[in-house]
């Protein structure tokens, strides 16, 4: 009688395991961890044949490294296009994983450095630089020639006193609109400016190509009351052609 119990109790308590190995969730884990015994001279030899007496010392480890969280280096990709922080059309960087596979590759800022990517850069590569020996602009200072076509360049001179428009009036104007632009590369329009109106000035790029800039004559006051009535213009037409990162879409 009593063996009977003790047998349907194993029995239950086999079918309770059962059901609650069925209940648990199997799924595989990928971790990586690098050991090595701490203690290297206690791995006793053996005879051949025989089996080495392991004691407790053997069983001591040390982790060495946990691959799950070291962060992994960063890729190289092949500009597409020119953008800034980071390099020019067609050459190599050096990027981080998360910026290349969430902003530069989705949008066909960038590719792959695979040996057949180089390839075909470095192709198109000659071509620009026979094209640059052929019309002298380097690919950044064409670009930055367009850019300047697209630009409102607000002129702020003063209300109340005679004035003469001079290079150096529009080279702050440039500056205070992020542009550097040095003296040396503005032409000023042939009749002289000394009232407020639109007009033009030239700007030499890489003393190349020279583009006409928009420009606006804003009249200016140190009693800020008086200068409300005068709507400033947007410094650019369009979008920046440059291309920056934190502006891309995710």
């Amino acid at each position: 009688m009593q063996q009977a119990v003790v047998v349907k109790a194993a029995t239950q308590i086999s079918a309770l395991l059962s059901a609650s190995l069925r209940r648990v969730h199997v799924s595989q884990v990928r971790t990586t961890w690098v050991l090595k015994r701490k203690y290297d001279d206690v791995v006793p030899l053996a005879k051949y044949g025989r089996h080495s007496r392991l004691r407790a010392n053997t069983y001591v480890y040390e982790a060495v490294e946990y691959r799950n969280i070291k962060p992994l280096p960063d890729i190289e990709v092949i500009l597409a296009q020119d953008i800034e922080g980071y390099g020019q059309k067609g050459e190599i960087v050096s990027v981080k994983r998360n910026l290349a596979r969430s902003k530069l590759l989705p949008t066909g800022l960038a590719m792959y450095a695979s040996p057949e990517n180089i390839e075909e850069f470095a192709i198109k590569k000659e071509e620009i630089v026979e094209e640059v020996e052929e019309t002298g602009q380097t690919p950044t200072g064409a670009l930055t020639a367009e850019q300047l076509k697209k630009m409102n360049l607000t002129i702020p001179m003063s209300k109340h006193r005679e004035w003469l428009l001079n290079k150096s009036h529009v080279r702050i104007a440039f500056r205070n609109s992020g542009v550097e632009v040095p003296e040396s590369c503005i032409t000023l329009p042939e009749r002289p400016v000394a009232k407020p109106q639109e007009f033009s000035v030239g700007v030499t790029v890489n003393g190349v190509d020279t583009v006409q800039v928009h420009c606006l004559i804003q009249p200016w006051s140190r009693d800020m009351t008086e200068n409300e009535e005068f709507v400033k213009p947007p410094v650019w037409v369009r979008n920046k052609t440059k291309t920056k990162i934190k502006k891309l879409p995710l």
